[in-house]
């Protein structure tokens, strides 16, 4: 169950960009129906830290830079802990070649643990063009069970030795990570300023949510049958199809996946449907606010949206972003989420916020 809820919630959060959660027709929806508003202005919630430090855009770039390292051949030294080594090994037990234990030419990151101990510890110190004869032993948890806790030999030679060089800072290095800019001085500022927009962006979200749902535990919602069954229907027929589709992403089926977590159709159908009410409801009280305080959106709110999320997911131009949207068919999808945004702005306008100092948004 577990696993469905956390695939669900990466289904949901990419939903803009998806068929999904929602319908133009919740417009004609008189949400008071179904819902009984409790507290949504004057709410209290902190504001997540949005400061970027200069460690942090160190910390970003030293992984910018070490992402363009390049494996250089090393000569007149012995394998040192970081090396990538070229080798060629035979693994025996009682003298005896094992199965899966003899390869040529294999590249071997000395610190990367992916031999059993004692096999990268015992190629540092050597050289090139040694041979090397290691005795160790298999775990006793080995998942071969002829092999687990025996000993073993394994003869080695290692063919060559290469380091990873990671490229100094310059202009030129800046420009090639980040076509835009001309000076690593740029480089730096660009960097410190995607780190801002992104913690702000995640800042706003967390706060966003936050409230809305305060807004829901707040008020009293209609559940279970109470709810509109054409919305329900509609959201779960959505999340499956979406679900799918995920799945499909990482070359499984529906069965496959409910076969691998142990979960039958009807168990995965009541699930869905469950998700299905609890997003019917957070509609619904979204509307309930919105009817409330005549809160619409117009077609400048759908334009600069189309705008802004195109911007933040790289595409060309709002008008490439759309066609993308309408692809997916997933304008009123896209709309029903810039229209859940605008009603979140409104509780975050009236909010109490206990952390003022942290509202800064940049992020548009």
């Amino acid at each position: 169950m577990k696993k469905l809820s956390l695939l669900m919630g990466a289904v949901c959060a990419s939903a803009i960009l998806m068929t999904g959660c929602g319908d133009q027709s919740l417009a004609n929806v008189k949400a008071s129906k179904y819902v009984t508003l409790g507290e949504y202005k004057g709410l209290t919630v902190s504001v997540n830290d949005t400061v970027v430090t200069d460690e942090d855009v160190q910390e970003e770039i030293d992984s910018e830079l070490e992402a363009k390292a390049t494996l250089e051949p090393v000569t007149g030294r012995a394998v040192i802990s970081g090396d990538t080594v070229n080798i060629d090994y035979v693994g025996k037990k009682d003298g005896v070649a094992f199965q899966g234990g003899t390869a040529e030419g294999y590249n071997l990151s000395i610190g990367s643990h992916s031999f059993i101990d004692g096999f990268e510890d015992g190629l540092i110190g050597h050289e090139a063009g040694e041979k090397v004869l290691l005795n160790l032993t298999f775990p006793e948890n080995y998942s071969t069970e002829e092999l687990a806790g025996q000993a073993v030999t394994f003869d080695v030679t290692i063919n060559s030795i290469s380091e990873n060089v990671v490229p100094t800072l310059t202009d030129e290095v800046a420009k090639e990570i980040n076509s835009e800019v001309s000076t690593v001085d740029e480089y730096r500022a660009a960097v410190r300023k995607d780190l801002e927009d992104t913690k702000q962006r995640t800042a706003k979200t967390m706060v966003y949510s936050d409230l809305l749902q305060t807004a829901i535990d707040n008020a009293e919602i209609v559940s279970g049958n109470k709810l509109p069954k054409w919305l329900v229907k509609e959201n779960a027929d959505s999340e499956k199809s979406s679900f799918e589709s995920n799945l499909s992403a990482y070359g499984m089926t529906l069965d496959s996946y409910l076969s691998n977590v142990g979960m039958t159709e009807d168990e995965f159908n009541e699930q869905i449907t469950l998700y299905a009410e609890t997003i019917a409801k957070q509609q619904l009280l979204v509307r309930a606010i919105a009817q409330q305080e005549n809160i619409e959106i117009t077609s400048d709110d759908i334009s600069e949206a189309y705008q802004r999320y195109a911007d933040q997911y790289g595409y060309d131009s709002a008008d490439s972003f759309k066609e993308a949207i309408k692809n997916r068919s997933g304008e009123s999808t896209f709309e029903e989420a810039v229209f859940t945004e605008k009603v979140e702005e409104f509780l975050f306008k009236n909010a109490n916020i206990t952390n003022p100092e942290m509202v800064g948004w940049t992020v548009e």
